[in-house]
């Protein structure tokens, strides 16, 4: 397997209506006839994304490229279907949809991952030669999506609300001992003490109770 060492971002200099009723493949297939009567041998990117999103495979990534002079040998080419009248220093969005520039944001980051190229290296066509290809200035366009990444929004953690369970148990051991302690009107000492324990294994089961259920119900939320 050949060195990876950048990868080189392109476009297909295609209309965004270009095809649009043809599948990816027939898309890709046009691509490589194309390519082969300029007399490549096969289509010369290793990578296609089309309007909707969808990545293609085209030239084996072990086998080097056909899409930038001077750097095919140890780069992979992704291309973009679009493009068209675009210049160097246009927005990416301005060209290509926000599902094509997220899969290949995507792919980008995958085969980062999988050979080990570096952010800079991560280029368009247009940083090593006077083209437009592909339409924007990779470098700052993956600068903007990382910085989506990492600012979007959470889900905001509340407080957690006490559960209407929790609630009626407190209300439940509070009128048990205010019945308790009621009762005691009108009894001897004897039957005041016992009634008094009484309630107060009441309160402290019901305590114990109800800890348990917050404690669940807490242990549920995170």
């Amino acid at each position: 397997m050949r060195k990876i060492n950048q990868i080189i971002v392109h476009c297909t200099a295609t209309r965004p209506d270009w095809w649009e009723k043809k599948t990816v493949d027939e898309q890709v297939k046009e691509v490589t006839r194309w390519h082969l009567d300029r007399g490549f041998s096969d289509i010369g990117y290793h990578f296609l994304v089309s309007r909707s999103g969808e990545v293609v495979q085209g030239r084996p990534v072990e086998k080097s490229g056909a899409h930038a002079k001077g750097h095919n040998s140890d780069s992979i080419g992704v291309a973009m279907f679009g493009g068209f009248g675009s210049d160097a220093d246009d927005l990416a969005t301005e060209h290509f949809t926000p599902l094509q520039l997220a899969a290949t944001y995507d792919l980008i980051r995958k085969l980062q991952g999988q050979y080990n190229v570096k952010n800079e290296n991560v280029i368009g066509h247009n940083r090593i030669s006077s083209k437009s290809c592909p339409g924007f200035r990779v470098q700052k366009w993956l600068s903007g999506m990382k910085l989506s990444e990492a600012t979007a929004k959470k889900p905001e953690r509340t407080k957690p609300r006490q559960s209407k369970t929790v609630k009626a148990s407190a209300a439940t051991i509070a009128a048990s001992a205010g019945t308790a302690v009621t009762s005691l009107s009108g009894m001897n000492e004897t039957s005041q003490y016992i009634i008094l324990a009484f309630a107060g294994l009441t309160v402290l089961f019901g305590l114990y109770i109800m800890r348990e259920r917050i404690k669940a119900w807490t242990e549920g939320w995170h």
